[in-house]
This record gives C-alpha cells, sequence and structure tokens, in this order.
C-alpha cells in the first residue's frame, strides 16, 4: 500500500523551563494525504502550533521530542539536520502566522522570493525574478509591485506574498499556522479561495492549523480538536462540527457565533434594549489627514493622505456602537483623533459639551480622565515590570491626586469591575503571569479606573481565542449596560461587533457607507460593500459551501482616491456617471446607506436613489 503523504504517530513534545519541564504537546497521531486538508483546532496554549514547528523541525533549542513522524514513508527523525534543511521548501514549506513580521523588512519582496529558489535550485538572478514575479502575480500581486518593500504590502498582500514564497517549489505538503489571524473578512476570504486554489493545482497535502472554527469548516476534509496537548475529538468535518462528542469541542462551537450573527439564546438585542438618549461623543463631518514622507528631502514628493473624510456619528451613554471595515479604512485614525493623538483636518468632535478637536496639551489633561483607549495588542499594552496593581493605578497616579487609600480603593473597584476574581489574586502578578484574556482585563481596568463616559475599544479581540474575546466582549457590553459608559468598539470580525453592538457603522476608505441598528445592518445590507463584508463571514456548517467572494482589486490608496463613490471601481452596481463622479450621502431613516443603488439581500431596489447633493462633491 501507497503510504500516507505524513504519517504522525504518538508525537509528545516538553520543554524545558525555568520551573521544569512543560508537557505542550502528548501523543498527537494523525495523517495527512495528498489533496486532503486536515486541521488543528482549539484554543491558545492546546499545542497546534508546537505540532506544525516539530513536524518541520522548528522547535526551540530546550525542547525534547518523542514519537514518530514519517513522510512519504521515510523517517524523519532519522534526515540529518542538512539534509533536512533541503527538504524544507522543496517537500514541507510553512506559512507563519505573523504576516505582518515574517518578511525582512530591509529587503524587498521579489528579493525573498528570489532567495529560496536560488538557495535550491541552480538558476540566473534573470531567471529567479522571472519565477518570482510569476509567483506573485498567481496569488493577485501586480508585477509592478513585486519589488516593494514588504512595509508597502498591506497585511493581506503580505500573506500571499508568504503563500507564493512557500508554493515556489510546488511541495508535497503546506503547514499554515493561523494564516488568517488578525484579516478582515475581506481579505480573509481570498487567503482562503487561495489556499483551496494551491490545494488543488498543486495537489499538495495541507495541515491547518487555526482557532477560527469558520475556516476550519470551509477548508478542512478533517480536523483533530486539542486542549491542553492532548486530542480530545477528531473525525470528519461532518462529524466533527455536525455532532460533537467531548464537552470542550461542544463549548467551542457554542462559543463561535456563526456568519456574524449572535446567537439567538446568547446575544444581545440591541433593539430590546432601551435606546440611550444623552450624547457622550458626538462627531461632525470630521476629515483626517497625513502628511507622507519625513524629513527636508521628502519635501518635493510629499503627499496628503486622506484617511477619514467627512465622518458623522453619535455615540450615547449606555451604548455600543461598533465600527467595520477593512483595514485602512480608517477607523483606527478616528479613534486615535478622539483621545488627541491626530489633529483634525476639519469637522468637529464634541465630548459631552466639551469641543475636544481643538484642545491644547493643558486643555486634554482636564478631559483626559472622560475617555480611555484599550489597545489591541493586550501582551504590549502593559509594562512587563508593573505589577497588575500598578499598571491599573497608573492612570489615577497621572491625573489625579487621590490619597494611596483611595488609590488602593478604585483600584480594587476596577479590576472587580472588569471582573478578574478573586481581585486579590491578582493584584501583586505581573504580564508574563496572565494569560491573553487576563492581560486584556486588566487593560479595560486600567481604562475604567478613572471612571471615564466613553471606552474607546480598538481590535480589543483580534489576539484573543474566539471564546476568550466572547468573554471580553461581553464584558464591555455589560460595562456598557451596568455603568452607563459609551463604548466605540472597532474590529473587522462581524460576529464580535454583532455581539455587543447596539448600533453599527460600516466604513469604506475613510467614509461611512452604512450606519444603523446592528441586526438590521447585518441582516439587511444594503450597500455593495457591506453584502460583501456579511457574505465573505465563514460559515461554521460544513454542508454549506458557499461561493467565495473576492472583491475585484485591492482596497485603493488613499493618496488616489476614486473620484463619485470610492467603491465605484469594485462594485457591479455601478452602472452610471453617478457612481463614477458624485459623492453619495448617507441618507436614510435609522438605517442610513450612502449608495446610488442601495439594494436588498435579493437584489431587489429598496430606496429610490438619493437625490444629489446642492454641490456636487467629488472625493478629489
Amino acid at each position: 500500500m501507497t503510504p500516507p503523504l505524513l504519517e504522525v504517530r504518538g508525537l509528545t513534545v516538553d520543554f524545558e523551563t525555568a520551573e521544569g519541564r512543560v508537557q505542550a504537546l502528548r501523543d498527537l497521531s494523525l495523517t495527512i494525504e495528498r489533496g486532503e486538508t486536515v486541521g488543528l483546532i482549539g484554543e491558545s496554549g492546546s499545542g497546534k502550533s508546537t505540532a506544525g514547528k516539530a513536524i518541520l523541525r522548528l522547535l526551540a533549542p530546550t525542547a525534547r521530542m518523542s514519537g514518530g513522524l514519517a513522510f512519504q514513508g521515510r523517517d524523519l527523525a532519522a534526515v540529518p539536520s542538512g539534509d533536512f534543511r533541503k527538504l524544507r521548501w522543496r517537500e514541507l514549506a510553512f506559512v507563519p502566522q505573523a504576516a505582518m513580521n515574517s518578511l525582512d523588512p530591509v529587503h524587498r519582496v521579489d528579493r525573498q522570493l528570489m532567495e529560496v529558489l536560488r538557495t535550491h535550485q541552480p538558476m540566473s538572478r534573470r531567471e529567479a525574478r522571472r519565477r518570482a514575479h510569476e509567483a506573485l502575480e498567481s496569488v493577485g500581486i501586480r508585477a509592478d509591485r513585486a519589488s516593494d518593500y514588504p512595509h508597502q504590502f498591506s497585511g493581506g498582500m503580505r500573506q500571499r506574498a508568504l503563500i507564493a514564497m512557500a508554493t515556489l517549489l510546488r511541495p508535497a505538503l503546506l503547514v499554515a499556522d493561523e494564516p488568517t489571524t488578525g484579516l478582515d473578512v475581506v481579505v480573509q476570504d481570498r487567503i482562503l479561495e487561495l489556499l483551496e486554489k494551491v490545494k488543488q493545482d498543486m495537489g499538495l497535502g495541507l495541515l491547518l492549523i487555526t482557532h477560527d472554527l469558520g475556516v476550519a469548516a470551509e477548508l478542512c476534509d478533517r480536523v483533530h480538536v486539542l486542549r491542553q496537548g492532548m486530542t480530545v475529538e477528531s473525525g470528519t468535518v461532518a462529524q466533527v462540527f455536525g455532532q460533537p462528542r467531548d464537552p470542550y469541542t461542544r463549548r467551542l462551537l457554542g462559543n463561535a457565533p456563526a456568519d456574524g450573527r449572535r446567537p439567538e439564546d446568547d446575544g444581545v438585542d440591541g433593539e430590546s434594549r432601551p435606546t440611550p438618549t444623552r450624547q457622550a461623543i458626538v462627531v461632525e463631518d470630521v476629515a483626517i489627514r497625513y502628511a507622507t514622507g519625513r524629513g527636508m528631502a521628502a519635501l518635493a514628493r510629499r503627499h496628503e493622505v486622506s484617511a477619514v473624510d467627512g465622518v458623522s456619528l453619535t455615540v450615547h451613554e449606555g451604548e455600543v456602537f461598533g465600527l467595520a471595515g477593512e483595514s485602512g479604512c480608517g477607523k483606527s485614525s478616528l479613534a486615535s483623533a478622539l483621545v488627541g493623538l491626530a489633529p483634525l483636518a476639519a469637522g468637529s468632535a464634541r465630548l459631552g459639551e466639551t469641543e475636544i478637536g481643538a484642545l491644547s496639551g493643558r486643555g486634554w489633561r482636564a478631559v483626559r480622565p472622560e475617555i480611555q483607549f484599550i489597545f489591541q495588542d493586550p501582551f504590549q499594552s502593559l509594562n512587563p515590570r508593573f505589577t497588575v496593581e500598578r499598571s491599573v493605578a497608573e492612570p489615577l497616579l497621572a491625573q489625579t491626586r487621590l490619597s494611596p487609600d483611595e488609590v488602593r480603593e478604585w483600584v480594587l473597584w476596577a479590576l472587580d469591575a472588569a471582573e478578574l476574581k478573586p481581585v486579590d489574586r491578582y493584584l501583586s502578578r505581573r504580564p508574563h503571569q496572565l494569560s491573553g484574556g487576563e492581560r486584556q482585563r486588566v487593560a479595560i481596568a486600567r481604562a475604567l479606573v478613572v471612571r471615564p463616559r466613553v471606552l474607546l475599544a480598538d481590535e480589543p479581540v483580534s489576539m484573543l481565542d474566539r471564546s476568550i474575546g466572547r468573554d471580553v466582549v461581553d464584558l464591555l457590553r455589560r460595562l456598557a449596560d451596568d455603568l452607563g459608559v459609551a463604548v466605540l468598539l472597532i474590529s473587522h470580525d462581524l460576529s464580535v461587533l454583532a455581539r455587543a453592538c447596539d448600533r453599527l457603522g460600516v466604513m469604506y476608505l475613510g467614509r461611512l457607507v452604512e450606519v444603523g441598528p446592528t441586526r438590521e445592518v447585518l441582516d439587511h445590507p444594503r450597500h455593495p460593500y457591506t453584502h460583501a463584508l456579511v457574505r465573505a463571514v465563514p460559515s461554521e456548517d460544513p454542508n454549506h459551501r458557499r461561493p467565495h467572494l473576492l472583491l475585484p482589486g485591492e482596497l485603493p490608496s488613499a493618496m488616489n482616491r476614486p473620484a463619485g463613490c470610492a467603491f465605484h471601481p469594485r462594485c457591479e452596481r455601478a452602472d452610471t456617471d453617478d457612481c463614477r463622479r458624485v459623492t453619495p450621502d448617507l441618507l436614510g431613516n435609522g438605517h442610513r446607506v450612502a449608495c446610488w443603488h442601495p439594494h436588498d439581500q435579493a437584489g431587489q431596489s429598496i430606496l429610490p436613489a438619493p437625490e444629489k447633493s446642492t454641490t456636487e462633491r467629488s472625493t478629489t
């Protein structure tokens, strides 16, 4: 009989630490055939990435590995290190998780692909460049972008470049470790389509490591569910997702809202909650612009980038307002301006009755406690030398004159409000002693400790497992309900926004294109871009195979914004001069949309085309 492409038998991995040996993986067994996708799913710390690195012999020197690994019938443990390096890229390839950090920042992208080619195959630089450009074009990166540096690529383009690099030599097995983490749903959709295409075209086997159950349900043939280094359940996707047997698997599946919707029995129905009326923050026609280039040498070629263009929104006390959109759409720039980290080029922003758009440094000091920021990365937002108590007390020490006893009292209250219980157990801990979810709760407590009116949460769960992220999102929802704090929640994950938000705004290239009650926007999207976002969410139903919706082209550059509706170069409905020449305004009552041809899910027109503005405004 022909042996499987990959056979793993009883794989166990231990690490030597200061506290002794820690078992990261225990007795993992699996097989992968050519043309098959096998998934490893589970929360952080379950051993998924350890398994992938063990197969590729990329473990740290402190690791000790036992068990059997056979590739095409060949015992990998018996392969000398020098020979194994030759197997990588040619037979076994790797797509790492951190697309933003996995390419060398000082070398152009095509040069990095050329290095892979010339290391493993004798060829001229000219031939290597030709093949590198072909590989990049095969993943949707134009030849005129191939010689850019990594920082000039978006996150999705970097991930596609890594896939092109991994498949340059047509390997037999591809190990993809969280290849879509941190990407918005449209870019993620393109990566999923690309992985499926690569697998089919090359007939390779794919080991997919992911905590995103929708991604696993769409791509995998079989899955192994890992918990604390052990397999708790395995089988076909239909078996595991359709009839999970292990309680841990059932909990994972229950924790992950499907298709951007809140579970009916567990989600928060914003429409049933009393409508908040007291305004916490009001943004009116705000524009934010940046100048590119630095120093005198760059003055001659300096351009202005319009990150936010004419955005208006209101967030009320006790309300969670969500902002969705692709990376680069202006969500984070808007949030940065609201805490004084970016100047307003036009428009106004009010915190209660205070105009914050023109505040000086001293003026900001007076209102700083009123509006607090929760950052994306819980692993870098806390000082590693501070205890939890010291971290949470920091805003009080900087912004108030409370006594030590009062500071401690407020810190205890904030930790309790952030649901870190028992509080006494956390006070003396440092960040390295906390999980990702615990660190983010400490960050939330630090933001709460000054009793703010507004919390700005910028992708607060994008780096957390779905189940842990769900708990953090539910905490933000409870803080809005119980404390009356206004929350502006920024996320590219529609399931996060669906779970927590009363109202939802969708941004595209610096402008709001749709705003309304969250359920209404997600269940009945009117703008074609919102349609694309909703349809791009992977389905967790293994029996539902949706067509991948690939928006043509990349998100246009803010330095060269299209005239008229900015979405029209990627829109199938853009068939009139109005779409190409005139910027549509947000119109409607409650559920508003900025589109010349708004449609419902069935493709039927739901509103007459909005009247033109009295002055036709060009985006140029």
